[in-house]
């Protein structure tokens, strides 16, 4: 029986602009990763992308007034101090982007049908790590058997965030369905362990488990602790099922210990403990998503894409880097989903994306939509919980063989909802995160993105 199944986690080569508006087409509109490009020396093999985007906005916030890591959404109350991350002037702004990644990749096939592999990949943005403080996204080594599965050792990126880009990129919404809700991306120390293809009467499915951990993160003072800063810990499990029209997978993610927020393409960082010695309500914070996401492949020119997302946190309380004397409190760590007296609190997310794509020839035309909804909590302070957020794109993507044959264009329009003149849902990792557009003094907003990717 022929399948659908899509072995391939490099994440794609999406936009950021800003992060302002959903982008809009690519490769991987095609289900393609750009390892399938990759250039092989025998046993050696390289791949990546480069990449370079415009894009503009016609309503985008140009940046926060008062800028301030304390009260990230500018939600609390601050006397006698002024109120920070105040919204600037929104209007007409522009950006580009260049963005490129590279892998390189070995392997080593034995007579009796096991081989060794060594992979390590890095990703770069605007001459920064695309993912802050982590240009290596994936390092590891590992093994592989056709009947026993393989097991995977080292730096891993997590299927959280690598598949559910593998499945919004195509159709422009890998910033607010792949970079926002609950869960983290790279795991800096893990092992995962993958069963092989079993093969069913209605198609083939197969099986995933990752663990790992992450550095402890001391306050710069450590006599600040009051409680000792946890290990922060990770544990992944995926299911994957294909047939001939079908691809469906179910991931899960808990993590403890470490910092919380909604920016999912954040690797996975500990916490630094409790530094309040007046806060006996201090727990552990912990962190957990589930997905459910897939295509649908009705013949060879319609595809459709789906995906529903439960994002939970146990809220964490924002932590000061005390000085010696304990006199001053320098806020050092973001908290999330904390109330006015810095009481944190339990929330859950309900979130859903789709879309549809048709191929003509060189051609792939799609339309999507993201709904973030309002969450499940109970607090006194507004920190978007009672917001909504729609992101809605419409894409064209070319390929350009008769320049080269792994080059490609793309334009598109993108649009940005809010329910009210709130801060941003809690699935969003700020106020300006997904489209820029602050919801605390606009309800809308727009953009139009053009770009080119070249695959190596």
């Amino acid at each position: 029986m022929k399948t659908l199944a899509i072995q391939s986690t490099t994440p794609s080569p999406k936009t950021h602009a800003m992060r302002v508006v959903p982008t809009l087409l690519s490769l991987l509109s095609l289900g393609l990763s750009p390892s399938a490009h990759a250039a092989d020396f025998g046993n050696f093999e390289l791949s990546g992308f480069v990449k370079e985007e415009f894009s503009h906005c016609d309503n985008c916030s140009r940046g926060y007034a008062n800028p301030s890591s304390f009260d990230p959404r500018g939600a609390l109350d601050n006397p006698p101090n002024p109120p920070v991350n105040l919204p600037e002037e929104s209007g007409a702004h522009g950006s580009n982007l260049g963005l490129m990644m590279a892998t390189a990749g070995y392997h080593y096939e034995f007579d009796n049908a096991v081989t060794v592999l060594a992979r390590a990949s890095g990703r770069e943005r605007n001459n920064q790590p695309d993912i802050y403080g982590q240009y290596l996204i994936d390092g590891y080594v590992g093994a592989s058997h056709p009947q026993y599965g393989s097991i995977s050792v080292g730096t891993l990126s997590t299927r959280s965030w690598t598949r559910t880009d593998a499945f919004s990129y195509p159709v422009g919404l890998s910033t607010s369905w792949a970079e926002s809700g609950a869960g983290y991306s790279v795991i800096p120390r893990a092992i995962r362990l993958a069963t092989k293809e079993f093969a069913l009467p209605v198609g083939k499915i197969r099986f995933e488990i990752t663990s790992g951990t992450a550095s402890k993160q001391n306050p710069l003072n450590a006599q600040s602790s009051v409680v000792p800063p946890p290990r922060p810990t990770l544990t992944e499990g995926f299911i994957q099922y294909s047939n001939d029209h079908h691809l469906i997978e179910l991931i899960y993610q808990q993590s403890s210990g470490a910092v919380q927020s909604s920016f999912s393409k954040g690797a996975l960082f500990g916490s630094q403990g409790n530094t309040n010695a007046n806060d006996p309500t201090y727990q552990t914070p912990r962190e957990d998503v589930t997905i459910l996401e897939g295509n649908y492949y009705p013949n060879p020119v319609w595809q459709v894409t789906y995906g529903i997302k439960r994002s939970e946190w146990s809220g964490q309380q924002q932590q000061c880097d005390y000085s010696t004397a304990k006199a001053v409190c320098y806020f050092d760590q973001a908290g999330f989903n904390y109330d006015n007296q810095g009481q944190a609190h339990h929330a859950i997310e309900w979130d859903a994306f789709g879309g549809v794509l048709y191929h003509h020839g060189l051609w792939t035309a799609t339309g999507a939509a993201t709904r973030m909804n309002k969450a499940y909590v109970a607090t006194p302070t507004e920190w978007g919980q009672d917001n909504t957020a729609t992101f809605l794109n419409l894409g064209l993507y070319r390929k350009m063989p008769e320049v080269y044959k792994n080059l490609e264009v793309y334009a598109g329009i993108g649009r940005v909802l809010y329910g009210g003149q709130y801060p941003a849902p809690l699935s969003m990792p700020s106020n300006l995160a997904d489209g820029a557009v602050d919801p605390r003094v606009s309800h809308s907003g727009n953009s139009i993105t053009i770009g080119a990717n070249l695959l190596f």
